[in-house]
């Protein structure tokens, strides 16, 4: 007897189950709402980084090329993203982990490093944002790691398969796309 209500009470739990909920949870449908379309993982456009924006170095001042006067460098390890539907929308969350070192004339603290996300149709830039992410250098390790997440590229999802994505360091103007 107990066995078989345990086993009614589990396929009670299965026949309640959403597929949409299970496979895109906190998100509500898995189905596109105006097109009815389940939205499919390989749409997400690929994430790349530039050539010469996977590091970046600072020098203390008047010391730009002086490997003795290098404050720190960081360089960019690996780079992932995620795509959901929104309407219209692609909203894209990108992320990009690596690691910041303090050179000959650097220390602990704190290290500001300009990360740029960069979405281009061609020769349209669609979505540009530079921001700022910091990294805490602690006292007696040269080193840290960082993580870069930004939740909020957007683009019009009819683009998705035609647009490149770019991520990487960039040191400004923070007022350009």
């Amino acid at each position: 007897m107990g066995t078989a209500l345990t086993l009614a009470a589990f396929l009670a739990a299965c026949q309640g189950t959403d597929p949409a909920k299970v496979l895109n949870p906190n998100q509500g449908s898995a189905v596109d709402e105006k097109t009815q379309s389940a939205v499919i993982q390989g749409t997400c456009p690929k994430l790349a980084l530039r050539e010469g924006t996977a590091y970046f170095t600072t020098y203390a001042k008047g010391g730009d090329g002086d490997a003795s006067k290098v404050v720190h460098q960081a360089t960019i390890a690996d780079t992932t993203r995620q795509c959901r539907i929104s309407g219209n929308d692609m909203i894209m969350t990108v992320q990009a982990s690596g690691r910041v070192i303090a050179g000959p004339a650097g220390g602990p603290g704190k290290v500001d490093l300009p990360v740029r996300v960069v979405v281009r149709n061609a020769d349209t830039t669609v979505y540009s944002e530079l921001t700022k992410t910091s990294v805490e250098l602690p006292a007696g390790d040269p080193t840290a790691q960082f993580l870069f997440t930004n939740s909020t590229v957007t683009f019009p999802a009819s683009q998705a398969g035609s647009v490149k994505v770019w991520v990487g360091f960039d040191p400004g103007p923070y007022d350009t796309p």
